[in-house]
């Protein structure tokens, strides 16, 4: 009888010991999800309240961030991960559902000069931000550029100006001065936003940026839900919009180009007056002006997880490393578990796991309960030989 209070015991421990393992590969689970919502940019109620406190701290002092206009940035990749509680998917909804998709964008500041990145510093910030403050940026050194070719071109004898800066345009090769009224407005769906169509039973359609399937390039996609979650299917942009197909669809919204942050002074060539002095005080006090930061540049900056322990040009007592682990490591494996999961909800990938680790516990635990009750039947039947 000892020797089956023992058996017994031992089953206990065991089945004790797999229900803690459970438990403790569940509260593992749960910091890992909130991990994934709070480590570097989220969309997340309380992981922005978290990171804004962050800012608060490090925002003590304001930072010298001169530095950056000896560098250019570059977009490098867009990452796809699940997202657990708050906004899902980017629809600036606070009661959004449990789970859903973030998308963030990997970008660099690599020295300017230089073909490579080497001395360069390792960004990741929030999709939309980064279409944001790219596709603004962008729009401000276009309508530069048309600018500049306004004044150069002389159409004071034309009785149609439009025209005349048309022929303009053409010959510098700015196609995109022409203004058309029938024009896809990409800053419409910087975020997700209803389309403006619908189908023939009054469903709506929403439209939102997301990375390519390869990570290398930004899309805009046609979805079916107000978080841009759930894709339409293929085709039905063209449905709607006269077999028209959905712009950025194959072309990227963003480049791999260098984009130099350091900030063109306009002034530079527009000091020929006639006062030859004012002409020499005007370069003279060019020359002796530190030369700013592009807004874009700064903005995104602030708003990014930061690596930047090979960072050229910044003291190193200064250098933000902090988020280099969830960067370089963390970051890939949660794309790797997203694309596993078919890009679907977390919660089921983690329920799979947990009914996966229940059947086997109870397996575990079926299993030597049965060896204690072969063995009480071998002790019970040995003890009465015993006695016999």
């Amino acid at each position: 009888l000892n020797t089956t209070h023992t058996l017994y015991l031992f089953v206990c421990f065991i089945i004790s010991k797999t229900v803690k393992m459970m438990f403790r590969l569940a509260l593992i689970s749960t910091l890992f999800v909130s991990a994934s919502a709070l480590s570097g940019p989220t969309e997340s109620v309380e992981g922005k309240k978290i990171m804004s406190k962050a800012r608060e701290l490090n925002g003590q002092y304001e930072e010298d961030l001169s530095w950056m206009t000896k560098f250019s940035m570059k977009f490098q990749s867009c990452h796809s991960i699940h997202s657990w509680g708050g906004e899902a998917g980017g629809g600036g909804q606070e009661d959004g559902v449990a789970h859903g998709s973030q998308h963030l964008v990997n970008f660099a500041l690599c020295p300017s000069g230089q073909k490579s990145c080497s001395g360069g510093g390792e960004y990741v910030v929030e999709l939309s931000e980064f279409v944001q403050a790219y596709t603004e940026a962008k729009k401000e050194s276009e309508e530069a550029q048309c600018e500049a070719v306004q004044e150069s071109c002389n159409c004071n004898y034309y009785d149609d100006e439009d025209v005349c800066f048309s022929g303009c345009y053409s010959k510098a090769g700015l196609d995109f001065c022409v203004e058309d009224e029938n024009e896809f407005e990409i800053e419409d769906y910087l975020e997700c936003k209803e389309a403006e169509f619908q189908n023939n039973y009054y469903q709506a359609y929403y439209i939102g940026p997301v990375c390519s399937s390869n990570g290398k390039a930004i899309h805009l996609e046609l979805f079916t839900d107000e978080s841009c979650s759930i894709a339409a299917k293929s085709g039905t942009y063209e449905k709607y919009n006269y077999s028209a197909s959905l712009p950025y669809s194959k072309q990227s919204m963003v480049s791999n180009d260098l984009v130099s942050c350091k900030q063109e002074n306009d002034d530079n060539n527009n000091n020929n007056g006639d006062d030859a002095n004012a002409n020499n005080n005007n370069n003279g006090n060019y020359y002796n002006e530190e030369p700013e930061v592009v807004e874009m540049c700064e903005q995104l900056y602030e708003e990014a997880a930061k690596c930047e322990k090979n960072l050229k040009y910044k003291n190193s007592a200064y250098r933000d490393t902090g988020s280099c682990d969830y960067i370089q490591k963390v970051l890939p494996a949660l794309e790797r578990v997203y694309h596993k999961n078919g890009g679907g909800g977390a919660a089921t990938g983690f329920a799979i796991f947990f009914g996966l680790s229940t059947v086997a516990a109870s397996a575990a635990a079926y299993y030597f309960f049965s060896k204690v009750e072969r063995s009480t039947v071998d002790l019970a039947s040995k003890e009465g030989n015993s006695f016999a």
